[in-house]
């Protein structure tokens, strides 16, 4: 299957463009989130008055990983070369928006159109993506969903986009929900751009 079709990208952000040392443990022990279930589901489960204090927890976690973030392998020269091939590009993240901003900000990423979980559900939900791709005016099978974790794979293949995998060290067990895996940006710059 050729990716030489894509005509927009939307990209997940941590792990994906940039990196990030969330502590998802930490966190979900602080809000008192059992280890198995998503901490984003967990907090929208809680009463209103222990929704902040989580909120304010998550927030605080989100910000100081924002200010250590930095590019990962090859994304940047990735983007670049998408901005020279004038293909669409988009990040969704489950981040919050100062946090997302901040990352955006320090690492320089030339991105505009950004949906953080303020503004819509949070993947694996594919309303962001539905959205994008009309803003793009593109048919969903001409957008590349690309993230390294399965909400950004689940979100794509609910929204009937290809889906890329990248940045692994090891295909993890949610692999087969990718039609491309590329273990760094390089591959799939070649896979895209070269020939």
């Amino acid at each position: 299957m050729s990716v030489k079709h894509i005509k927009g990208i939307i990209f997940d952000l941590d792990g994906t463009l940039v990196t990030s040392s969330l502590d998802f443990a930490a966190i979900k022990h602080e809000i008192g989130c059992p280890l198995h279930e998503d901490v984003l589901s967990f907090l929208e489960s809680l009463p209103a008055h222990q929704q902040h204090k989580a909120r304010e927890v998550i927030h605080r976690h989100e910000l100081l990983d924002a200010h250590t973030s930095h590019w990962l392998p090859s994304a940047q020269t990735f983007i670049e070369k998408c901005f020279e091939e004038k293909i669409a590009m988009a990040i969704v993240t489950r981040n919050s928006h100062q946090p997302t901003r901040v990352k955006v900000k320090r690492n320089g990423i030339p991105i505009q159109h950004i949906v953080t979980r303020e503004t819509s559900k949070p993947k694996p939900d594919p309303s962001a993506l539905l959205k994008i791709a009309q803003h793009f005016h593109l048919p969903t099978e001409a957008i590349l969903m690309v993230g390294d974790y399965k909400y950004d794979l689940q979100a794509g293949r609910n929204a009937k986009m290809p889906t890329c995998l990248i940045n692994y060290e090891h295909l993890p067990d949610y692999a087969d929900l990718a039609d491309y895996t590329f273990p760094h940006f390089g591959l799939l710059h070649q896979a895209m751009f070269a020939g």
